[in-house]
């Protein structure tokens, strides 16, 4: 592996890190920047050696050095995805788009980890996932771009219209506006044809993860029952990102 590769991965492991604690700024309604990152338990100030990637979490057990509140699995788990995105952009990019790909995978692993906590997309971060797309096609592939375009297009088209029929049918909101964007962000890097092969990972993957969820929780599925579905489309849309000459 090239030192840029290996560069890459331990960055991966910071912004996991970093993805993280915005993360559940965000659904503490609180500022994404802070000064210090704190025990959210007791409020300590945490110090630089308690805020290594992995390393940290693994010390302490998963608890406060101070107050033994349990810190839980999302710092360790984002942290990893970090590191495992920039994994596979070293591997699997296409041909001079690692950087590309990383922030693309990155900037999904955000959004991702925020819908987790509050079923919301920022659309800051869909609007970034949108431009930056449209700057790889720009930068990359400019013969290409009606079909970035229609791709884009599309992705938002589809779930704006189920989201649309389902309020009309039902009487109530089945599916957020952000999913739309967000399909319709991932829609300007993967095209038109990619568009079919993300739905159905993220269709496949977030039934798998209702229905373990709902096994271990020991309560059946419903109608009423609250899933974020941006997470899988995210992960719909990175898989094809890197495998779309297999799959099409």
């Amino acid at each position: 592996m090239t030192l840029l590769g290996v560069t890459l991965i331990l960055a991966g492991l910071l912004i996991g890190s970093a993805i993280d604690a915005a993360a559940a700024r965000f659904a503490r309604e609180e500022a994404w920047m802070m000064p210090r990152s704190r025990c959210t338990a007791c409020s300590r100030p945490l110090v630089w050696y308690e805020l290594v990637p992995l390393l940290s979490w693994a010390a302490l057990r998963g608890r406060c050095r101070t107050c033994r509140a349990p810190i839980g699995w999302s710092a360790p788990a984002t942290e990893m995805a970090g590191a495992l995105i920039a994994a596979a952009a070293v591997f699997f990019a296409p041909d001079g788009l690692v950087l590309f790909t990383c922030a693309f995978g990155w900037l999904l692993l955000a959004l991702a980890a925020i819908d987790f906590r509050t079923f919301l997309l920022p659309d800051g971060l869909n609007a970034a996932l949108l431009t930056l797309g449209a700057a790889m096609v720009a930068l990359t592939r400019p013969d290409d771009w009606a079909l970035h375009a229609a791709g884009a297009a599309l992705g938002f088209g589809l779930l704006w219209s189920v989201e649309t029929l389902y309020r009309r049918l039902r009487g109530r909101d089945g599916l957020g506006r952000g999913d739309a964007k967000l399909l319709g962000a991932i829609g300007a890097w993967v095209g038109i044809t990619g568009i079919p092969p993300v739905l159905l990972i993220a269709s496949l993957s977030g039934i798998a993860a209702a229905l373990a969820l709902s096994v271990r929780r020991s309560t059946p599925l419903s109608g009423q029952s609250a899933i974020a579905f941006g997470p899988w489309i995210a992960l719909g849309g990175y898989a094809v990102w890197l495998l779309q000459p297999l799959l099409l």
